[in-house]
């Protein structure tokens, strides 16, 4: 029989959670694009999902993390249809 196995929260494991002065840490929870990944990437509890993404826009409204990413870096997502 088989059994789902426990999933870890990094945040739990090192007892310190991120900041919103420390941009460069909150990074890992971001895409390219500038977006929160989802718990299921980031693989956190919930209670830490929240915290990170509470700190992630701290950090915006500070202007420490942009709120999209760079308009070169970002290639169009569906190559337009010609008629």
């Amino acid at each position: 029989m088989f059994y789902k196995r426990k999933r870890i929260c990094r945040i739990c494991e090192q007892k310190s959670g991120p900041d919103y002065k420390k941009p460069e840490v909150l990074k890992q929870y971001m895409n390219r694009l500038g977006k929160i990944l989802p718990k299921r990437a980031t693989r956190l509890c919930t209670k830490h999902q929240r915290h990170v993404a509470l700190q992630i826009n701290r950090a915006r409204k500070l202007a420490l993390l942009p709120y999209v990413g760079e308009p070169r870096s970002i290639p169009d997502a569906r190559p337009r249809r010609r008629r």
